[in-house]
């Protein structure tokens, strides 16, 4: 038995270190899946070049939003492409840049894009760019556990149910200004390597940034949380700015480390001005 359990190991040993590596899937071949109105679904892979999904051939030009420019003349022109089947990425790598979001100066014109099912990214890696600006999800977003290694950019992006973004790492910065979110949000345990930038945003639910470590600059300024806000055990080792921030409950600091500047002024709880009793509380 033991000569078997031997043998069995030795071979092993000798299968090449290439079979147990990803799939590795073009980003075309979902582009094309996407065309064809079929759900798309991948575990483990690693996806080849750059996915643009704004290059889908379900994209309409907005013309409420298409604009003369009067000034220097010519259009400035808005689309939408429609993703309408679900995604689910699961432990997948991204090897190449992930684009909902386009702007061609030459052209005057940008590329926009709205994800009408369930769109999930869990565990995944973003090796490249993964710009979301003014993208629209219609139904869930989950990017938990997943790794952003350069901007995660979600400005002005529209999430229409809950969005998971807990354990997430953000390498570079992560830009989430002036987003809304209408369902909790979730960035417990996300780790934020650059700046967090959450100006403006607004969170109707609950807001949960429980035990996230910022390394960079976090701003909250001009933020507005309409429930509860949790930051416990959160790690602030830069700035921390609140500033004009809005409460409608005290937030939980319990156990928040400042290691930097932090700033409070203006920033208001039902109302009333925000005191630095607030930041005793633990």
């Amino acid at each position: 038995m033991k000569r078997i359990k031997i043998l069995l190991l030795a071979a092993l040993l000798l299968i090449p270190a290439w079979s147990f590596a990803r799939t590795r899937v073009q980003a075309s071949q979902i582009i094309d899946q996407i065309n064809q109105g079929k759900a798309v679904s991948y575990s483990d892979a690693e996806i080849v070049g750059r996915l643009d999904l704004t290059s889908i051939k379900d994209t309409i030009l907005d013309e409420g939003q298409t604009r003369r420019k009067w000034l220097f003349g010519g259009w400035s022109r808005t689309y939408w492409s429609h993703v309408r089947v679900p995604l689910a990425f699961s432990d997948c790598v991204f090897l190449d840049d992930v684009l909902a979001y386009v702007h061609d100066d030459d052209e005057e014109k940008t590329m926009n894009v709205v994800f009408h099912d369930a769109a999930s990214f869990q565990g995944c890696e973003f090796q490249g760019e993964a710009h979301f600006k003014y993208a629209k999800f219609k139904g869930t977003s989950d990017f938990r556990k997943t790794t952003f290694r350069r901007e995660a950019l979600f400005k002005y992006t529209t999430f229409s149910g809950a969005v998971g973004f807990s354990a997430a790492r953000f390498l570079g910065d992560a830009n989430f200004k002036y987003v809304e979110f209408p369902a909790a949000a979730a960035f417990d345990d996300a780790v934020f390597k650059g700046e967090a930038i959450f100006k403006y945003a607004g969170f109707p639910r609950a807001a949960g940034f429980a035990r996230c470590a910022f390394h960079g600059e976090a701003s909250f300024k001009y933020a507005k949380f309409r429930e509860s806000a949790a930051f416990t055990g959160a790690a602030f080792r830069d700035m921390a700015d609140f500033k004009y921030a809005s409460f409608s409950q005290a937030p939980d600091l319990a156990g928040c480390v400042f290691e930097d500047d932090r700033n409070f002024k203006y920033a208001k709880v039902r109302g009333d001005s925000f005191t630095s009793g607030l930041l005793k509380k633990r």
